[in-house]
């Protein structure tokens, strides 16, 4: 069950949930509508979301710490009236900015990648040391290829199988994962940083970035850190 959380005016949440109930209408999914900040907190002691839509009035740092650092596998969207003051060079993949003039078009730009976040509570099964592992799509935080061995960094661990990248991305695209490196594919909800030739995963790790697959996928360097 997917569960959506609109902490957003009556007009905007209409519209929102138009959408999103054409995006899902082959899944099952739900929603819950807030007028407070503080109603949706309590709301969470009981429920977990995997999609929160936002008021851009709720882009703060305070709400930031209790809402998207807690919910490290959820997607944000916010709502503003101009995307890009308060994006304010935001990289994180699973952050989005949309226009309050054009959701429709701003939102159906983003649809797949909503979709294919979303779906990342399904589990990929493989055989590791002879024993069957379920791993939860969403804790694969990328995918390194060493030799003939495919390499999968998750929150549970590391384990390595024979695999195709080619298969692999084939199969994994469509739940919002990229192919960014000959030998790399990583999850884009983790991904916190593209620079020159790397991209940067959960703020820390840091994996090549090949100038074909920056071209093919439209990447574009948005942030340069030390």
């Amino acid at each position: 069950m997917i569960k959506a959380a609109i902490l957003e005016r009556e007009k905007e949440s209409k519209d929102i949930i138009f959408l999103l109930g054409e995006y899902f209408r082959e899944v099952d999914w739900t929603f819950r509508h807030f007028y407070k900040a503080s109603e949706l907190a309590k709301a969470m002691k009981n429920e977990q979301y995997q999609i929160f839509v936002f008021d851009e009035i709720f882009k703060s740092p305070r709400l930031e710490s209790v809402f998207v650092h807690d919910n490290p596998t959820a997607i944000f969207i916010f709502v503003c009236e101009n995307p890009e003051e308060i994006r304010n060079g935001d990289t994180r993949e699973r952050i989005f900015y949309i226009s309050k003039a054009a959701m429709t078009e701003d939102l159906e730009k983003i649809r797949s990648i909503i979709v294919g976040l979303v779906r990342q509570k399904e589990v990929y099964s493989f055989t590791y040391n002879s024993i069957q592992i379920d791993i939860p799509i969403e804790d694969i935080f990328y995918m390194e290829k060493i030799e003939k061995n495919v390499y999968f960094y998750t929150r549970i661990g590391t384990f390595h199988r024979r695999l195709n990248m080619v298969n692999l991305e084939e199969y994994f695209t469509r739940y919002g994962f990229m192919r960014v490196h000959v030998s790399y594919i990583v999850n884009t909800k983790y991904i916190t940083g593209i620079f020159h030739d790397e991209v940067e995963i959960n703020r820390e790790k840091r994996i090549p970035l090949s100038r074909s697959q920056k071209k093919k996928n439209q990447l574009k360097v948005r942030k340069k850190t030390t």
